[in-house]
């Protein structure tokens, strides 16, 4: 546990050192969210949205913004450049295993997803928008959403050896998910055969759980089963796949 807190940290710290990472998965999504709930408009309940307002519609698409840039874009890119490196196998070498690192980095992901993920949640209440007494639920199944894409992203760093590999599968990935959780076209507006292919990719799976929550909505059972599938799924693809080397 000490190394992997002291790994923690120091990934904390190379984190920060990398703009990129900071802009587009913690700067992008904060500003967005912040922008709509200075637009009077946008916190308005609307029947097109089943009386959600354009801020709660987009709330779950944001979060798996910042949570698949995270999870399956960064995650098996610096992975994978560890790996290319040969800093995993010299780990091996020392006291501190390897398990360690990626132990501190699947944290470190978790932890930023997580952070974003409640900001996104808590920040349109300041403005009036949502209820208070159903945070406790959304923060639940936001758990359940950032374990889902962490799954999904260490099955692709241990599946995926190459570093630039990684990234380019993972941006894929990554916009699948975001046309999923409706962030080009509602997801209300998806055709029969579409919406049940959504329903069943963690994109989709966290889009439904999320606005139902927001919405007050009993959450069914299909969507928690997705994304429980995908997070077993991916971790134990990801297992018996990694190479150290």
């Amino acid at each position: 546990m000490i190394a992997t807190a002291a790994l923690f940290r120091n990934e904390f710290r190379l984190l920060l050192r990398n703009p990129a990472v900071v802009i587009w998965t913690i700067l992008i999504p904060i500003a967005a969210i912040v922008v709509m709930c200075l637009i009077p408009g946008a916190r308005k309940p609307l029947s097109t949205f089943g009386g959600l307002s354009v801020i709660e519609s987009y709330q779950p698409t944001l979060i798996v913004f910042a949570a698949t840039m995270l999870a399956l874009q960064m995650m098996p890119m610096f992975i994978g450049q560890y790996r290319e490196l040969g800093f995993l196998r010299r780990l091996q070498t020392t006291p501190t295993h390897p398990r360690h690192l990626l132990a501190a980095i699947l944290a470190l992901v978790l932890a930023i997803s997580l952070f974003v993920g409640l900001l996104l949640l808590t920040f349109p209440l300041l403005f009036g928008v949502g209820v208070v007494g159903r945070l406790a639920l959304q923060s639940l199944l936001l758990v359940l959403v950032a374990a889902s894409f962490l799954g999904v992203g260490a099955m692709l760093a241990g599946v995926i050896p190459n570093p630039r590999v990684a990234n380019g599968v993972g941006a894929a990935t990554a916009a699948m998910m975001w046309f999923f959780a409706g962030m080009w076209f509602p997801r209300t507006l998806f055709p029969g055969w579409l919406a049940t292919i959504s329903d069943w990719t963690p994109g989709g799976a966290a889009a439904s759980v999320l606005g139902g929550a927001a919405a007050g909505q009993t959450i069914g059972a299909q969507p928690l089963i997705a994304l429980g599938l995908w997070t077993l799924a991916g971790f134990a693809i990801a297992t018996r796949s990694f190479r150290w080397e």
